[in-house]
């Protein structure tokens, strides 16, 4: 039986604004006011692939393993026949536990590239080995040249893997892996893309800073943050190369897939209320995205109704006719938008040791607690903060000005508060904070320890 190949493309960390500047060639329906349902990947895909908000699931910060009862958008896609893969740069839905489910292939961020052909299978080797530093390299070339693959080809393809920076987004790899796949009928493709993530290293000619840059959410709340200029022109060189790699990958994709789904998890705070990275809170530039939905007969048009990441967990089940539990609303056939929660789980526990390197462990216990936020039908946003002091104003026309700060003694409002009394979130055990020291150091290479 046949049906229409989709593809998710979720390009890590791209601020709604980023896009505006740098994606105006893609085509096809934009939704101008998305967002997340969360400030940073794991709770936004496990909205994304299960259709409910990140607490009704109990994964998140506390808990990032994606384990739960509700079927995920894999599993209903591969019980209607399809195949599904998951291919992804970003190790967060990689080495938690249950993000394969429902997907026939699994991909994560060392094996993107595809092996070349009769090549040594280095990917494997990096994965496998307990060794480290001048004995890592030298065993792996040992058994490169023992084993029967060709040499030189083999050499040539460790030396581009090991020279991999560790600020490759993964789009080019991505872009080699699709070119060696064959595809057939009823494909769901889902791609997170890392080009947008810190740290911020663009190939030339994107780069007008010279070194690697990097905002660390501890060095954040310590006041650490020197050259701030450069991070930005950093973030947005990233976002240029992105802007240019994903227009040739999605040329692609749009051959080989009839729907494509872009869009991203959230943003990256760049200094906005004295804020940087995305560890902490819900403004509004964490939480509003990019979406756009590109396929046959699918007219290029920009629409103003809010639209959240839940919306696209059945929008993508709709466009192939498969059949999901969801909180969402098809977005191409369902133009009455709702009122739509935005949370905060408390920070990441090996955060904790970021706030004590840099002296200020005593702002992490004063924030780490939940926090919401809502994206209201009429198009207002406002959220919960830790300082009563706070403002925050709707982005939207529609609901005027909104201020609801931790503290205040009518807060929530009562549309909040009507919202977070239909959610029954799940109560989980905290995941426990000792990790692999392989996992350790992906996690500090992208900031999160």
């Amino acid at each position: 039986m046949s049906g229409p190949n989709v593809a998710v493309v979720v390009l890590d960390t791209l601020r709604a604004d980023a896009f505006e500047d740098e994606f105006d060639w893609l085509s096809g329906v934009r939704f101008a006011d998305a967002y997340s349902t969360s400030h940073w990947t794991v709770p936004a895909h496990a909205s994304l692939f299960t259709g409910r908000y990140a607490s009704e699931v109990g994964v998140h910060a506390k808990s990032p393993a994606l384990d739960c009862e509700d079927r995920t958008l894999a599993e209903a896609f591969r019980s209607a026949g399809y195949t599904t893969r998951l291919w992804t740069a970003n190790p967060q839905l990689f080495e938690w536990d249950e993000w394969d489910r429902g997907f026939d292939q699994y991909v994560g961020p060392y094996e993107l590239p595809p092996t070349a052909d009769g090549a040594f299978d280095w990917q494997s080797y990096v994965q496998s080995s307990d060794r480290d530093g001048v004995g890592f390299y030298l065993d792996g070339l040992r058994r490169c040249l023992r084993s029967e693959h060709p040499t030189l080809r083999s050499l040539r393809h460790g030396y581009r893997e090991f020279r991999r920076s560790v600020a490759d987004g993964g789009t080019r790899a991505l872009h080699d892996r699709l070119r060696a796949t064959d595809f057939g009928d009823r494909e769901l493709l889902v791609v997170n893309l890392m080009e947008a993530h810190s740290p911020w290293e663009p190939p030339e000619p994107y780069r007008t800073v010279a070194e690697t840059m990097d905002v660390t959410i501890g060095e954040a709340f310590a006041g650490e943050v020197s050259d701030p200029d450069r991070i930005r022109r950093a973030y947005r060189d990233s976002v240029r190369y992105l802007a240019d790699a994903y227009a040739d990958l999605f040329a692609d994709l749009r051959e080989r897939f009839d729907y494509v789904v872009t869009l991203s998890d959230h943003g990256e705070l760049l200094g906005e209320r004295g804020l940087w990275n995305h560890g902490y809170g819900l403004a509004p530039e964490l939480t509003r995205v990019p979406l756009v939905v590109s396929g046959e007969g699918l007219p290029d048009e920009t629409r103003d109704d809010p639209a959240s990441l839940l919306d696209v967990h059945r929008t993508v089940a709709a466009l192939a006719g498969v059949e999901v539990e969801s909180r969402g609303r098809d977005l191409l056939s369902d133009d009455a938008a709702r009122d739509r929660l935005v949370e905060f789980h408390g920070f990441l526990p090996w955060h904790r040791d970021q706030f004590r390197r840099e002296g200020v462990e005593d702002v992490f216990d004063a924030r780490d607690s939940p926090l919401d936020g809502i994206v209201t039908a009429g198009g207002g946003y406002a959220h919960e903060t830790h300082d009563a002091a706070d403002e925050t104003r709707a982005t939207g026309p529609n609901d005027g000005a909104v201020r609801v700060a931790r503290g205040d003694p009518d807060r929530p409002t009562a549309r909040l508060a009507s919202l977070r009394e239909s959610v029954a979130r799940r109560e989980v055990s905290d995941a426990p904070t000792e990790v692999s020291d392989d996992v350790r150091d992906r996690l500090e290479e992208l900031g999160y320890a």
